[in-house]
């Protein structure tokens, strides 16, 4: 058999592989490539391609838009720059507990002229406001006391909340129910019934 012309094998082979490969192709691709072997497509055919829905290319997704800043504005002299802190500042006051005036055991026995027994029976009782301090000691804000004694009513606020540290803090915090007033402020003004009534107020809805 001559080298040049295939063998009637190899011929099948490569046959069978082309049929293979074109039974799979879409109809699209098949007419096409007839169009490119120069083969005559049927009328059919060409009705059916006609029919296939074509692809659909996504549009393209807007750009984000690009935000941009004014930059780090004009640079200001220190004595401008608080003004202007100043300016937008809001005091916390609910955070004056921390700066109230806190003192041991034994300076505030001093300070009042009591006995050590009695501040611990004050403690003891719930009569006082006690900030724990370490695991032993306790420090006691000054501002609880009317003269040498708890002000009055201070007790029946405590027993409203679950530590110390809580009550303190709402007593010490401006409130609507008081007249916007702190409520040690306004246990100090004689309103024992109106401050018992806004901590009782305060647990209902915390």
């Amino acid at each position: 058999m001559p080298a040049s012309k295939p063998s009637h094998l190899a011929r099948a082979a490569l046959t069978k592989a082309i049929e293979s490969k074109v039974e799979r192709m879409a109809l699209n691709d098949l007419v096409e490539l007839a169009s490119t072997l120069k083969v005559a497509v049927p009328a059919a055919a060409r009705a059916t391609r006609r029919r296939e829905p074509k692809s659909v290319s996504r549009a393209a997704a807007p750009e984000s838009p690009v935000l941009r800043g004014g930059g780090v504005g004009p640079v200001v002299s220190a004595a401008e720059g608080g003004r202007l802190l100043d300016a937008i500042t809001i005091d916390d006051e609910a955070a004056d507990w921390v700066e109230s005036e806190l003192v041991g055991a034994g300076e505030l026995v001093q300070r009042l002229s009591i006995a050590r027994g009695t501040l611990d029976n004050w403690r003891k009782a719930g009569k006082i406001i006690a900030l724990r301090k370490g695991l032993r000691n306790f420090v006691y804000p000054l501002r609880q006391f009317d003269r040498r004694r708890p002000v009055e009513g201070l007790d029946q606020v405590a027993e409203h909340f679950a530590t110390a540290e809580e009550a303190w803090e709402w007593l010490v915090a401006p409130n609507r129910m008081t007249d916007s007033k702190a409520p040690i402020d306004a246990l100090h003004a004689r309103d024992v019934r109106g401050v018992v009534s806004a901590a009782a107020g305060a647990v209902d809805y915390a």
